[in-house]
């Protein structure tokens, strides 16, 4: 596997990927308040059966967010894109927010997110950036496995941030 910088070609070859996934388990957000404290928990609850779950967005919505990316690479094996990752950098706040870091469904747990991950973090790092930010929905919960894996730490949520009015919950992990 190499991981090159995408041509405009590209987009289209991602957007049509497989990037669905299954799961048999999502989070649970539950907000806690009392006198003069105020906090968040999460917890894991398994589904009643595996569940798939589709792109949370169209082919259309993610070419126009990767029109945005400053930073846009492709993973390819035997000539064949198998997996993306997109970043756009927020200097005020220097850090790099993941648009997409997806792999299809045959090449997972084999190193290819690590590697795109990894590839994008330097770059990153090289733009003077501080920390990346990854986010995903509490339905993700391999998203979520991989960014607890890789050393993300939990910095926060918004409510109704995806289509269908699903919470978003935030990653950051210093890279400087």
């Amino acid at each position: 596997m190499r991981i090159r910088l995408a041509r405009e070609e590209d987009w289209k070859v991602c957007a049509e990927l497989d990037i669905a996934y299954e799961t048999e388990s999502a989070w649970q957000m539950q907000e806690l308040r009392g006198d003069r404290e105020w906090g968040v928990r999460f917890r894991e609850v398994r589904l009643p059966r595996p569940q798939r779950i589709p792109s949370a967005s169209s082919p259309d919505e993610w070419l126009k967010a990767w029109e945005r990316a400053d930073g846009f690479w492709v993973a390819v094996e035997h000539r064949k894109i198998v997996g993306y990752v997109a970043v756009i950098l927020e200097p005020e706040h220097y850090q790099g927010r993941f648009l997409a870091l997806a792999v299809t469904t045959e090449k997972r747990r084999q190193g290819m997110g690590t590697a795109l991950l990894e590839h994008a973090n330097a770059w990153c790092l090289r733009q003077g950036m501080q920390q990346v930010i990854l986010e995903c929905s509490l339905k993700a919960q391999p998203a979520i496995s991989f960014a607890l894996k890789h050393r993300f730490a939990f910095c926060g949520y918004q409510d109704a941030y995806w289509p269908g009015q699903e919470v978003a919950i935030f990653f950051r992990k210093r890279i400087r």
